[in-house]
């Protein structure tokens, strides 16, 4: 992932497809609607369900660069990793768990005071359930969204990589 987000931060600004790929990741984050809490969403379907996940990650402040990042870092990792699944389902569900991961979930606090005068806090954390169909249309949408720049910066961001970090432990060390 910091390979990948470094690669992304230095070539922000001059490649005209992760340039591309940052203005549609922030137009689909503006576009998907109001968010709800995680205790609100049983019920409803998948798609609005992702569209609130999204919601959340735009409340959130997740930067479409992370986004971007996300996708390169995990293609990169199951091209990398011989024993990994190829399957473009596999992928888009890793993607969107990791950015699901970044933004979820509904966190409040009170403070009260007991009957013996100590005050106390309560807390309630619930998150909502990253089931598959919600994390399909999810990856699905922000893969379509970085198609071009995993095609022509994929090469790159292992090379920074394996620079930076060495091959995959699966790798043979020979080759």
């Amino acid at each position: 992932m910091t390979a990948a987000t470094s690669y992304i931060r230095t070539r922000a600004q001059s490649d005209r497809f992760i340039k591309h790929a940052l203005t549609a990741v922030a137009i689909l984050l503006e576009e998907a609607g109001p968010t709800e809490i995680a205790t609100r969403l049983k019920g409803m379907s998948p798609a609005k369900r992702a569209r609130i996940a999204l919601a959340r990650l735009r409340v959130g402040r997740i930067k479409p660069e992370r986004f971007v990042a996300v996708v390169l870092a995990v293609t990169a990792l199951i091209e990398e990793d011989p024993g990994s699944h190829r399957t473009k389902e596999f992928r888009r569900v890793q993607i969107a768990k990791a950015l699901h991961r970044l933004a979820s979930g509904y966190h409040r606090v009170w403070e009260y005071v007991d009957y013996r005068g100590v005050k106390r806090r309560t807390e309630l954390h619930a998150f909502p359930r990253s089931s598959g169909p919600v994390l399909r249309l999810i990856g699905r949408k922000v893969e379509e969204l970085c198609d071009f720049v995993v095609d022509k910066h994929l090469s790159g961001v292992l090379a920074l990589k394996v620079k930076r970090y060495g091959r995959h432990p699966a790798l043979p060390t020979d080759a």
